[in-house]
């Protein structure tokens, strides 16, 4: 059985046909995620333009408003009561949903996933002092290139996952096998045709594979984030199987497994609080 397999330039290519741009607030967000001071008013314009995002950060500040004698009704509210950081979680989360949520593969069990990956990646991020939400965005975004394959070549994904199913090895060794390249490239250069953060196409590019050191200590963070989801099974993933950690990985962000189990229900706790928020 074989599948026309595109190489990576092509495959990329297809991008601007096969997957829909990122919408300006989620690309405005992007850009001031280092910036404390970015401005709460360019923030609110930029939310605005996006009914569906207005729509569940409103449901989602009203659910959390229990002392408020009167709903909240606006953005700008719905900001001071979820918070920057919360606001940021959801609108990230439900613009890429709206837009990607179902190409090529299950997109409720995608997005639970990488929500999973993503959270697990800024609870690591706080306990090493990394900025959170850039560690967060990474983490939503690391199985990007999955969808852009399943878009363009979805008779080679198919092959690729029975290969991985029949011969017992992971996915990404089963990319390699049938495309000549994984999901964590494809993604990373996805990342950087949108022009996304450096940090985070470093993060995609280093999550199954961060031991060369050349992704930084993001790349570090969402391997270790991704293998914690697993471990954790944060949205119960079918066939769940926990990735190896690198040792490595582990070494330079000077964080240990026992420490990290520490964290575990407040990482659960935090999950289910993102999915119930997203209606997931």
């Amino acid at each position: 059985m074989s599948a026309p397999v595109p190489p990576l330039e092509q495959l990329l290519a297809s991008a601007a046909g096969a997957l829909p741009t990122l919408p300006q607030v989620v690309r405005y967000i992007l850009e001031t995620i280092d910036d404390d001071n970015a401005d709460a008013d360019a923030l609110v314009l930029h939310l605005n333009t996006d009914p569906a995002i207005v729509a569940r950060l409103l449901a989602a500040a009203n659910s959390s408003a229990f002392g408020l004698s009167a709903k909240v009704a606006s953005t700008r509210q719905a900001i001071l009561v979820l918070g920057l950081a919360t606001v940021r979680t959801i609108t990230l989360a439900t613009a890429l949903m709206e837009r990607l949520g179902d190409i090529g593969r299950d997109g409720r069990q995608l997005w639970r996933h990488s929500l999973g990956v993503a959270t697990c990646a800024r609870s690591v991020a706080e306990s090493i002092d990394h900025n959170p939400e850039t560690a967060f965005s990474a983490g939503l975004l690391h199985d990007i290139g999955q969808l852009l394959m399943a878009a363009v070549a979805p008779a080679a994904v198919a092959l690729a996952v029975e290969h991985a199913r029949s011969e017992e090895v992971s996915i990404v060794v089963a990319e390699q096998a049938v495309f000549g390249y994984d999901h964590a490239i494809v993604g990373a250069e996805l990342a950087r045709l949108w022009r996304l953060p450096d940090d985070i196409a470093c993060g995609i590019h280093a999550h199954h594979q961060p031991d060369s050191g050349e992704d930084g200590e993001i790349g570090d963070l969402i391997h270790v984030a991704e293998v914690l989801s697993h471990a954790l099974d944060l949205g119960a993933v079918p066939n769940n199987r926990v990735p190896d950690v690198s040792e490595i990985a582990l070494l330079r962000l000077g964080v240990g497994w026992p420490a990290l189990a520490g964290r575990f229900p407040a990482i659960e706790a935090r999950y289910q609080g993102v999915c119930q928020a997203l209606g997931l």
